[in-house]
């Protein structure tokens, strides 16, 4: 059986491989215009993100996840699935921007209008579009060509910043993986 350590040790190695080609995807993906695939791919990065908060956060659980997900049984805290929106909210309280990215990417990891951008832009009517250019222009103004994001922006002008959000999502997660690994070896 292995050790709380070892169990972290492998996670992370997962986590940081699932990120690896998280990047090489959004690359693909907005070279080819796949607007709502770059969506998807931030989505699952912040997957890995929030599930590596919620393991440093509930430190009595934290072995028993990480074998349960070790084991490919998923997120499980012994025979009980922790659900997303459990994990979303744990790691809101850390970032709070976290709950607008979790659900502007839903809208394109589940079939939604979002996939139909080629014939309409799903953005103007998105009802939380105020905090997807709230967050973006707080985090990320002036990284993209386009500049700050005005209420007429499209959803190619917010995918402009999704490499951006990416690399913030990114860099987020691989601090959280180094302390969740410090955490367990303490």
């Amino acid at each position: 059986m292995a050790t709380i350590s070892e169990n972290a040790d492998t996670f992370c190695r997962m986590v940081e491989a699932r990120s690896r080609e998280h990047h090489q995807a959004m690359q693909v993906a907005l070279g080819n215009g796949w607007l709502a695939i770059a969506g998807s791919v931030l989505r699952m990065e912040l997957d890995s993100m929030i599930r590596v908060i919620y393991l440093r956060q509930t430190p009595n659980a934290r072995e028993r996840i990480l074998a349960s997900c070790i084991a490919g049984e998923g997120f499980k805290d012994g025979q009980t699935r922790i659900p997303d929106r459990a994990m979303v909210e744990v790691a809101t309280r850390v970032n709070g921007w976290v709950r607008a990215v979790y659900d502007f990417g839903n809208m394109f990891v589940h079939l939604t209008n979002m996939h139909d951008y080629a014939a309409v832009d799903p953005f103007q009517v998105y009802e939380c579009r105020g905090d997807v250019l709230g967050f973006l222009n707080h985090y990320h103004r002036g990284k993209a060509a386009s500049g700050p994001l005005g209420d007429n922006a499209t959803l190619r002008d917010v995918a402009a910043y999704a490499p951006h959000v990416l690399d913030k999502i990114t860099s987020n997660l691989v601090g959280y993986a180094e302390d969740l690994r410090a955490q367990v070896s303490r």
